[in-house]
C-alpha cells in the first residue's frame, strides 16, 4: 500500500477515537446512575415490602401476613373496639367496675391507644395496667396447672385505675390475650443487662453517620425509642427479673401495692384486703365515728360518765386519734385508757369461763380519765373490740415481762454485790498458821478471837450495817465460809495442851505473835499457857 493511503487511514482512525470514547462514557454513566438508584431503593428499609406490612400492623391498620403453618398469605383486618362487658358476675362483684365505663370513654381509650402511641409505648401501657400476682388457688386439682401468674386488668378513667374483667380490657383496647401475656412478661424483664454492659456499649466507637445516612437515621430513631422505654420502665414499680433474681433498679417498698394498702389501713382510709378464709378480695370502708351511748344503765351508774361527752368532744377525740397519731402511738394510747383487772366474778360457774381479764374503758375529758362503757369507747375511737383486747393485753404482758426481767436483773446484781462484800470480809479476817491451831495443812484458821460461828456472823452483820449493804443469811454465810477452807481455832483448853507440848520457846513466840496483833489476846492466851506448863 502506498504511503499516502496509509497516512489517510491512520488519520481517520485517530479522528474517530474521541467520538467513540465520548459515546462509551455516556453509556457507563447511565448504567452507574441506574445502579445507584436501585441501591438507594433497596438500602431504605422503610420501602421494603415486609417492613411496610409491619408498619401497617403496628398502626392498627389492615395488612398482609403469612401463616407459619403453611406460608399462605392472609389479610388481617384493622383493629377495632369490641363489645363491652355484660357479665352478671361483674355486676355483683365490688372490685370490678366494668359498668362505670361508658362507650364514649371506651372509644377515647381505644383512639389514644392506637393513634397517639407507638409500639413501645403500647407495651409499657399494657404492662402498667395489668398486675401480675402469684397464683393463690389452682383449679386443676388432679393435673399440673399451666398458670404461672394471676393477672388483674385495669383501665384508666379520670386519671385513676379501675379494675375490670379480661374481656372488657381486651375488647376496649382491641388487642389479643397472647399479646397482653407476652407484653406483661417482657415488661418485667426490660433492661435486664447489667451496668457494665451498658458502660461497654456507651464506650464503643459508633459508625460514621455519613457512610450511610438512611441506616444511621433508622438507628437513631431506634435508640431514641429504646431510651424512652428505659426511662419509663425505670420509674415503674420494680419486680424480680430473670431466674437469677438480678435487679437493675433500686427497690422502692413504699410503692408496692401491699404496702400502699397497708398504709391506707393505718391511716383509717378505704383499702383493699383479702379474706383469709377464701382469699376473696374485698374493699374495707373508711374509719368513721359511731353513735354515742344512750343506755339507761350508764345514766344510772355512778362510775360511768358517758353523758359527759358531747358530740363535738367525741369528734375531736376521733380526729386526733386518726390524724395526729401513728399506729404505734395509737396502741399505747388505747392501752393507757383500758385497765385490765383480774376476773372477780364469773357468770358461768358450771362451765369454764373464757374471760381472762376484766376490762374498764376510759376517755379523756378536760385532761382527766373518765370511765365509759365499751360501746361508747369503741364508737368514739372507731376501732373494733378485737383490736382493743389485743393491744391492751399485749402492752400489759410486755410491761409485766419487762418488770419481771428488771427485778431478776436487780436481784442478780444485788446478790452478786452481797457475795463480793462477804468474800472481802472473810479475806480481811486475821488468820494464823495451820500448825498453831490444828493439824490440817490445807485449811486456814482464824485467830483465837471468836469462840464460835455466831460471833463471826455477828461481826459480819455489823460490818454490812456500817457499809449500808444487806447481809446474807446465816446459812449462806456458813456455806461460803466452808468453801473458802476456813476454820475456827480450837478451844482454849486444847490450845493450852498443844502449846505446853511444844515447850517454852514456842510459848514465847506465841506471845510475841499475839502482841504484834495487838490487844488483850496475849493475856487471854497466856493464862492457859501458864496453866498448861
Amino acid at each position: 500500500m502506498e504511503p499516502t493511503r496509509l497516512r489517510d487511514v491512520f488519520k481517520c482512525i485517530t479522528l474517530s477515537l474521541p467520538s467513540a470514547a465520548k459515546n462509551g462514557n455516556t453509556c457507563m454513566d447511565k448504567s452507574k446512575a441506574g445502579r445507584e438508584k436501585l441501591n438507594a431503593k433497596f438500602a431504605d428499609p422503610s420501602k421494603w415490602r415486609q417492613n411496610k406490612q409491619k408498619q401497617l400492623r403496628m398502626e392498627g391498620k389492615s395488612y398482609v401476613s403469612k401463616r407459619k403453618k403453611d406460608g399462605e398469605e392472609v389479610i388481617k383486618q384493622p383493629r377495632s373496639i369490641g363489645p363491652r362487658c355484660t357479665s352478671n358476675a361483674c355486676k355483683k362483684t365490688t372490685n370490678r367496675l366494668c359498668n362505670e365505663i361508658n362507650e364514649e370513654a371506651r372509644k377515647k381509650m381505644f383512639d389514644d391507644f392506637w393513634e397517639h402511641m407507638n409500639w413501645a409505648q403500647r407495651k409499657l401501657y399494657v404492662a402498667e395496667q395489668v398486675d401480675r400476682d402469684p397464683v393463690e388457688r389452682s383449679r386443676a386439682v388432679g393435673l399440673q396447672s399451666r398458670r404461672s401468674v394471676s393477672l388483674r386488668y385495669h383501665l384508666m378513667l379520670a386519671g385513676k385505675r379501675q379494675q375490670v374483667c379480661k374481656n372488657m380490657f381486651l375488647s376496649t383496647l382491641g388487642i389479643g390475650e397472647w399479646s397482653v401475656l407476652n407484653w406483661t412478661q417482657k415488661g418485667t424483664q426490660t433492661n435486664n443487662e447489667s451496668n457494665e454492659d451498658k458502660l461497654q456499649k456507651s464506650q464503643t466507637v459508633p459508625h460514621c453517620p455519613h457512610d450511610n445516612p438512611v441506616t444511621s437515621a433508622v438507628n437513631n430513631s431506634a435508640e431514641s425509642s429504646q431510651e424512652q422505654v428505659i426511662a419509663t420502665d425505670r420509674d415503674r414499680q420494680p419486680e424480680p427479673e430473670g431466674a437469677d433474681g438480678n435487679k437493675s433498679r433500686v427497690a422502692k417498698p413504699l410503692t408496692w401495692k401491699q404496702n400502699r394498702q397497708k398504709q391506707l389501713r393505718m391511716e383509717g382510709k378505704p383499702y383493699i384486703s383479702k379474706r383469709k378464709k377464701d382469699g376473696t378480695t374485698i374493699t374495707k370502708g373508711q374509719r368513721t365515728m359511731g353513735s354515742g351511748c344512750s343506755s339507761s344503765a350508764c345514766k344510772r351508774a355512778s362510775n360511768r360518765f358517758c353523758a359527759d361527752f358531747s358530740e363535738e368532744g367525741r369528734n375531736q377525740l376521733f380526729t386526733s386519734f386518726w390524724q395526729c397519731m401513728t399506729w404505734a402511738q395509737r396502741k399505747v394510747y388505747v392501752s393507757g385508757l383500758v385497765d385490765c383487772d383480774p376476773v372477780e366474778r364469773t357468770r358461768a360457774p358450771w362451765t369454764q369461763s373464757r374471760r381472762s381479764v376484766s376490762m374498764r374503758y376510759h376517755l379523756i375529758a378536760d385532761g382527766n380519765r373518765k370511765q365509759v362503757c365499751k360501746k361508747m369507747f369503741l364508737s368514739t375511737l372507731g376501732i373494733g373490740e378485737w383490736s382493743v383486747l389485743n393491744w391492751s393485753q399485749h402492752i400489759s404482758q410486755q410491761d409485766n415481762s419487762e418488770r419481771i426481767t428488771k427485778k431478776q436483773t436487780q436481784g442478780k446484781s444485788r446478790k452478786a454485790s452481797e457475795h463480793i462484800v462477804l468474800n472481802e470480809f472473810l479475806q480481811s479476817l486475821p488468820k494464823v498458821p495451820s500448825y498453831c491451831c490444828g493439824t490440817s495443812v490445807s485449811k486456814l484458821y482464824l485467830e483465837p478471837v471468836f469462840s464460835n460461828m455466831s460471833e463471826v456472823y455477828r461481826h459480819y452483820y455489823n460490818h454490812c450495817s456500817e457499809r449500808k449493804t444487806t447481809a446474807l443469811s446465816r446459812q449462806v454465810f456458813c456455806a461460803v465460809f466452808k468453801n473458802m477452807d476456813l476454820r475456827l481455832c480450837e478451844s482454849k483448853r486444847d490450845q493450852g495442851c498443844s502449846f505446853g507440848a511444844t515447850g517454852n520457846l514456842f510459848n514465847e513466840l506465841w506471845e510475841e505473835y499475839c502482841l504484834e496483833r495487838g490487844g488483850p489476846q496475849s493475856e487471854k492466851v497466856g493464862n492457859p499457857v501458864e496453866k498448861g506448863s
